[in-house]
């Protein structure tokens, strides 16, 4: 079963949290190291330097373990990322076109005339035509990009954005420069992982291989 865009949010939303609440953990170990620092310089051998090297110690396992669930919340992440689908609206169902014929059949008979589909089919053609022939040379290259699929056009976005460098991209920036929709970012990564045109880290950083 795919995993829903809104769930993907909610999931970034938790390591953002996580990232500020370990940011703040960094902060309070500094100040605790600089309190130990003052007081090993005051009074080494008392027993306010244990004190003070007892609190940095609990700081800092506090720090290792936040770092640890930013790691894991990363994993979570990119795994629910390869696993999710755009979302389908449902469109509503349409009038079928053989059905409001065969009516028109029933009620008259008469009035149907066949060759009014062959010159609304004439039409269609010569404006087809008329759209090929004015084309212009600068919109050759949109309408060959329509034709690439959505791992094609991902492909290409790493490539500007990558290069030959390493870097963590966030999907909100591939999809603008893509053009694709968000919820289909994560399994176009997946393809390309699994083509081995792209590689990622733990930490979510991408490399073209």
């Amino acid at each position: 079963m795919a995993i829903a865009s809104q769930t993907l949010s909610q999931l970034q939303a938790a390591g953002s949290a996580v990232n500020t609440a370990a940011l703040a953990l960094q902060q309070e170990l500094q100040a605790h190291s600089q309190a130990l620092m003052d007081q090993m310089a005051l009074q080494p051998f008392g027993p306010e330097a244990d004190g003070a090297y007892q609190q940095m110690k609990q700081v800092a396992r506090l720090v290792h373990e936040m770092n640890s669930l930013e790691q894991q919340l990363k994993a979570i992440y990119l795994d629910a990322a390869q696993r999710s689908q755009p979302d389908i609206p449902v469109m509503p169902a349409l009038p079928s076109a053989s059905r409001q014929r065969r009516l028109a059949r029933k009620t008259d008979i008469a009035t149907y005339e066949p060759v009014e589909d062959a010159k609304v089919v004439e039409v269609k053609t010569a404006k087809s035509e008329g759209r090929q022939k004015n084309l212009k040379p600068a919109d050759a290259p949109k309408a060959q990009k329509s034709k690439l699929s959505n791992t094609d056009r991902l492909h290409a976005a790493f490539k500007k954005l990558l290069g030959k460098k390493a870097k963590a991209v966030g999907h909100a920036e591939l999809s603008g420069l893509s053009g694709l929709p968000r919820g289909s970012i994560g399994a176009s990564i997946k393809k390309l992982i699994e083509a081995q045109k792209l590689a990622v880290d733990a930490d979510g950083v991408y490399r073209l291989i």
